[in-house]
Order: C-alpha cells, then sequence, then structure tokens
C-alpha cells in the first residue's frame, strides 16, 4: 500500500503523551501536531523544523534508550542459548552507541538532512557540545546502570522464567484500544514465573517517581489483560530503578488497573478539548497551546528555537 499523506495526525494516547501534556501544552503542540507531515518536500518551514526537532535528544535521554535496548538483547541472547554478557561486554557496547551518536551530533548539515537517521544531541544543536563534568556523569551512570541491571531480580528472574517477553523497538510500539482510541503500551520487559504470575517491569535509569512510575506500570496492566493470547492470570508490577539499584513493588490488581483506565479516559477527554474538529484530530490554532508558567526550564526544551521570542518577551514583561 502505497504512503498516504494525511492533513492531520491520527490521534493516540500513551504515558509519554500524558506526561507532555502536563508538562508544557505549547512542546505538546510541537511534538503531535506542529510536526506533522514535516517530513515531507511539500511541508513548510515551520513544519520542517518543528519535525527536526522532534528528533533531538538529551544525553540522558539517550543514555536511557542505550540502555533498555542492550537490556532486551542481553536478555534476548541468554534465553536463545548464548552466554550470558558480563557488565564489561554490556558497558562497551553502551560507550560505543554513544561515541558513535556523540560523532553524529557533530553534523549539524548531514542531521538536518537526515534528522530521522542519525542523532542529534541537545547541547551540540542549542551549543558547542557538553561539558565535560556531564561527559563524566553519563559514564558513570551508564557503567552503574548496566551493573545494577545484571544483580536486579528482574533481569535475573527473567533468565529462568517460563515465559518471556522484552520490547522490541524494532517491531514498532504495541498498543490496545480503550473506547475506540488507541492507546500505546508496552513493557520494557515481562515475564510469567512458575506462580502463574506475570510480572510487567519497566527499567528507569532517572530519578525515582512515586507519584507518575507506577501509573505507567498500570497502563502496561491494561495492556496485558486487553490480549487474548495471554492465559488470564494476575499481574505485578516491579519498577527498577538501575541508577540507585533500588526496586519498587507496584499493585495492579484490578482496582488500581480499572482506576488507571478512567485517568486515562480523562486525559484523552482533557486532550480533545484542545481540537478544532475531534473527528479529523485538526488541533487548534498555535495560540491555543500555551507556554509553561515557569519558563526558566524552557532553554532545555528541544523546541526552544521555535518559541524563543515569545519566551523571551514574556520574561521581559511586568511591571519593573
Amino acid at each position: 500500500m502505497a504512503f498516504e499523506v494525511r492533513p492531520f495526525p491520527d490521534f493516540s494516547w500513551s504515558q509519554s503523551r500524558r506526561s507532555m501534556f502536563r508538562e508544557c501544552p505549547r512542546k505538546y503542540y510541537w511534538q503531535y501536531y506542529g510536526s506533522h507531515n514535516g517530513w515531507t518536500d511539500e511541508a513548510d518551514e515551520l513544519a520542517r523544523a518543528a519535525y527536526r526537532l522532534k528528533q533531538v535528544k538529551s544525553f540522558h535521554e539517550f543514555l536511557g534508550g542505550v540502555v533498555h535496548d542492550l537490556a532486551a538483547d542481553a536478555i534476548r541472547g541468554a534465553r536463545g542459548g548464548e552466554r550470558p554478557l558480563s557488565a564489561e561486554e554490556l558497558i562497551t557496547a553502551g560507550r560505543q552507541l554513544l561515541n558513535r551518536a556523540y560523532a553524529q551530533s557533530k553534523r549539524l548539515k548531514d542531521w538536518k538532512r537526515r534528522p530521522k537517521s542519525l542523532t542529534m544531541f541537545h547541547e551540540f544543536y542549542y551549543g558547542d557540545g557538553p561539558p565535560k563534568s556531564l561527559i563524566e556523569r553519563i559514564k558513570e551512570k551508564l557503567v552503574t546502570c548496566l551493573q545494577n541491571l545484571l544483580e536486579s531480580q528482574s533481569y535475573r528472574e527473567a533468565l529462568q522464567a517460563p515465559y518471556v517477553e522484552v520490547k522490541e523497538v524494532d517491531r514498532g510500539p504495541e498498543f490496545f484500544t480503550l473506547r475506540g482510541h488507541t492507546v500505546y503500551a508496552q513493557p520494557d520487559l515481562l515475564y510469567r514465573a512458575g506462580d502463574g504470575v506475570y510480572r510487567v517491569v519497566d527499567w528507569k535509569t532517572g530519578q525515582e517517581d512515586e507519584d507518575l512510575h507506577p501509573l505507567q506500570l498500570r497502563t502496561y496492566a491494561l495492556y496485558v489483560t486487553s490480549r487474548a493470547d495471554l492465559k488470564p492470570g494476575p499481574i505485578a508490577g516491579r519498577l527498577e530503578y538501575l541508577f540507585t539499584g533500588n526496586a519498587e513493588a507496584v499493585e495492579l490488581g484490578e482496582p488500581a488497573i480499572r482506576e488507571e483506565e478512567q485517568e486515562i479516559l480523562d486525559s484523552i477527554a482533557m486532550m480533545r478539548t484542545y481540537l478544532a474538529d475531534p473527528d479529523t484530530n485538526e488541533a487548534r490554532p498555535l495560540e491555543a497551546f500555551p507556554l509553561r508558567e515557569d519558563t526558566s526550564h524552557c532553554r532545555y526544551c528541544k523546541f526552544f528555537e521555535l518559541c524563543q521570542v515569545e519566551i523571551e518577551g514574556a520574561e521581559a514583561s511586568g511591571p519593573f
């Protein structure tokens, strides 16, 4: 089937979408609407710029993706009969991926031509590159996270569990349907141990968030219950904080799952108030998506370039 350019994007929901919507409506607009069709030759320059900036990553964000991918590869390989990888081998592979991305970020012209294929770090796009202190923090974080990964209960149990699934990025995101809406959700790790309990696991490389992170596992539990190919069974959740080495068990019983289901529906309803036409998912004008109240962090946003004039104007206004 030939690719069809559509005037408006499809609507879907995910935990990352909810988080961005809460963080900053303007950032949400650029990510999900202003960048739509920005990859096409017919797109205007604003949409092209938004699409490029959508691909910009922070070092911490990129490192999180590296750790997640290495965790999936390590579990798949070991379960497939390969020798389990050591921490040193995983760290070497992670450093290679970081070095390659670092080199790509220096090629601004190439990246602008192929923003989806190459990596661009925020520190290179908006500056001269990362300070040495940040590089040292990322190196330390990589080592710590991968060492804690191999020592985590979830990793060790996944190597022996009768049934295991790991997130496969190349296959595309998994989703389920909730009241006619597409909801993207796939655990980093899903396994069923000998006790018959499904365990959904989220690897975390950043700070612990006791409010947000349990909600993510609730959404993953909804995804598991939606799958007709899985035998019914109880579900338990675990957050593995790889930088600190801590782990948190999350209650995923029926009341918690139903509560999250309603939270998702409420979130969808709020997002739809920003649409000019909910049937086609046409967004209201840019001005309907306000900047966040505290603009002091906007300089660290990937879309800062598109909001800079307005942000500086807002910061300069006032009685003083």
